[in-house]
């Protein structure tokens, strides 16, 4: 039986070895070296590294696409 693919594939938690910028707001936030983030690997590869005040909104984002599509398949 194939194995169920995940659809969070390209996004991990790191922990920044160096001061990074979050790509949601670049003037406004900045990752701290030691601080835990959210990095997303766009289709060329590129990674985007988000703070952890983003990465919720991000993550919410996705819980609730993720209980629209539940509800699609349920009615659907």
């Amino acid at each position: 039986m194939p194995q169920i693919r995940s659809l969070l594939k390209d996004a991990t938690v790191e922990v920044a070895e160096r001061k990074r910028t979050c790509h949601r707001n670049r003037n406004g936030h900045s990752i701290v070296k030691g601080t835990a983030c959210l990095v997303i690997v766009d289709e060329m590869g590129g990674k985007k590294n988000y703070c952890v005040a983003c990465a919720a909104e991000i993550l919410s984002k996705v819980e609730s696409d993720l209980r629209d599509l539940r509800a699609a398949l349920v009615t659907g």
